[in-house]
């Protein structure tokens, strides 16, 4: 008999380790997904990769403040107006602010909108500095589709005199081509470069040529 009860409770002791490695499996197998931004070299921008630089300006690019419900590694998904949540396994590969920012700078230096655009004291005196909030970022999932849904404020200011320069906000929503998480870091990008390019246009469209004037520009704001 106790022979034939251990050899029940090593049957019983098996049968529990591999029910435990199959529920780790099937664990495993809901794998981490990561995701980030990326704005290509857009050859239609001002500049569009070319040699020649239209702004004559430094830019700095300060850390890129994001409302604390967004700026998780985790990504966030809205069923309605009033209801949002966390993907379980669908991460940022860093946290949305740095990766705001390093889009930005990605922007400017791959395009050559400025002299030199940086990003701290280290790399010179700066004349004008790029101040940018992001209030949103988020998958909208409605009924009948989903969407990627950015929203932003974009300051630019003079770093001698702290006079506002350029201020651009936007909030924007456009639809995945299908409802998969993995399209939703493909339109937030879009939708980022085409309203950096619109900033860029107003910078040139009040001094066009190899330098911008930071009093016209102030004045243009301000009327």
């Amino acid at each position: 008999m106790k022979r034939l009860s251990s050899i029940l409770s090593l049957s019983l002791l098996f049968a529990l380790i591999l029910a435990a490695l199959a529920i780790t499996g099937c664990i495993a197998s809901v794998g981490k997904e990561y995701f980030q931004l990326y704005l290509p070299q857009n050859t239609t921008a001002a500049g569009g990769g070319e040699t020649t630089r239209p702004i004559d300006k430094i830019l700095l690019v300060e850390s890129v403040e994001v409302d604390p419900i967004y700026n998780d590694y985790r990504l966030v998904y809205r069923t309605s107006p009033f209801h949002l949540n966390y993907y379980s396994y669908k991460y940022w590969i860093k946290k949305p602010g740095l990766l705001v920012k390093e889009s930005i700078v990605d922007y400017f230096s791959k395009n050559n909108i400025f002299k030199k655009v940086i990003t701290g004291f280290s790399g010179g005196e700066p004349d004008i500095q790029l101040k940018a909030v992001v209030y949103i970022i988020e998958e909208y999932d409605r009924p009948d589709a989903w969407f990627a849904h950015l929203k932003m404020d974009i300051r630019i200011i003079d770093f001698k005199t702290g006079e506002p320069v350029l201020s651009h906000s936007f909030d924007r929503q456009k639809q995945l081509v299908s409802r998969k998480v993995e399209h939703l870091p493909i339109v937030i990008s879009g939708l980022l470069q085409e309203e950096l390019d619109k900033v860029v246009s107003e910078l040139l469209r009040v001094s066009p040529g190899d330098d911008v004037s930071m009093s016209s520009l102030g004045e243009r704001k301000r009327g």
